[in-house]
């Protein structure tokens, strides 16, 4: 072995080194859930609170709209858990 072909070798090593280093990098981004839920949720809070800007008015019914129909969701579910131990 010549020292070129071991150049050659050290070069094609650092590449596969930097490949791997670049999809365990992706992997990382791609299974790591918490985080993935955490960019959500701040995502979410920063579109709500620029739409809450934008149009207040529209912001506050959707905010009641939702509270409404979580509330029919939970007292759907009371009366039937009512009526069942009745």
């Amino acid at each position: 072995m010549n020292v070129h072909e071991k150049q050659r070798g050290v070069a094609e090593a650092a590449q596969a080194r930097a490949e791997l280093y670049e999809t365990l990098a992706l992997l990382k981004d791609r299974l790591n859930y918490a985080q993935r839920v955490d960019d959500a949720i701040d995502d979410f809070k920063h579109r709500a609170a620029e739409q809450k800007r934008r149009n207040p008015l529209a912001f506050a019914a959707g905010v009641a709209g939702a509270a409404a129909i979580v509330g029919l969701g939970v007292w759907t579910v009371t009366s039937a858990v009512i009526k069942r131990f009745q």
